[in-house]
């Protein structure tokens, strides 16, 4: 399955400009993750997400595209930490993450040189790779430890389902929820036992097309 992936990976570039309408820009947001199997419940870990985008034209009002991202996810018991929370923690884990999507367009804004037209809002789908390239811990209690980071999964993938608002044809604004198909942690084949994890996370992103 990860060879048919990384193969598709590698050859959708050359599909995006082979097309002939395509665009591009630059992505800035924000995460909030949460993990299933942790001791803490709520999308409470905040980081950052940026990288780039690559949208090619499909027929009708469809698109495709394809992201290369700087994703923070992990977890943490408190969204704002308290100085007298007598057992803290935090997770933050640190990816390259390549999200394939495909997009369904809709409202049509439409002006007299049909090149300046653009769709208002679009609902998007698709798969999500991400390669785990650090990571950091901070538990007083000391349970993380046992398992972050020696005994996490470097490759995950995911299904992704957002939404898109476009203020103008440059500018938009999206949001989408990733989440995990993969165990990050798998307790039945670790030493370390207890309760496998499973993440998922919420992606809020400005995107500035060119």
């Amino acid at each position: 399955m990860q060879k048919s992936l990384l193969l598709f990976l590698a050859f959708f570039p050359l599909f995006l400009f082979a097309q002939p309408r395509f665009r591009a820009g630059a992505v800035l947001g924000l995460t909030a993750s949460q993990i299933d199997g942790d001791l803490s419940a709520g999308y409470n870990k905040l980081g950052f997400q940026g990288g780039l985008r690559v949208l090619a034209r499909l027929k009708g009002p469809t698109e495709a595209s394809m992201e290369f991202l700087f994703s923070q996810r992990g977890c943490q018991n408190e969204l704002i930490p308290r100085d007298f929370d007598p057992n803290p923690f935090a997770l933050t884990l640190n990816y390259v993450e390549v999200p394939i999507q495909w997009h369904y367009k809709d409202w049509l804004i439409e002006y007299d040189e049909s090149k300046y037209n653009y769709y208002k809002v679009s609902f998007n789908i698709g798969l999500s790779y991400a390669r785990l390239i650090s990571s950091k811990v901070d538990d007083d209690f000391n349970w993380l430890n046992g398992v972050a980071p020696d005994y996490l999964k470097k490759n995950d993938l995911g299904i992704v389902v957002g939404f898109n608002f476009f203020a103008n044809r440059h500018l938009g604004f999206t949001a989408r929820w990733n989440r995990s198909l993969l165990l990050m942690y798998d307790s039945r084949t670790s030493p370390r036992g207890g309760k496998s994890w499973n993440s998922h996370c919420l992606n809020f992103q400005t995107v500035y097309l060119f």
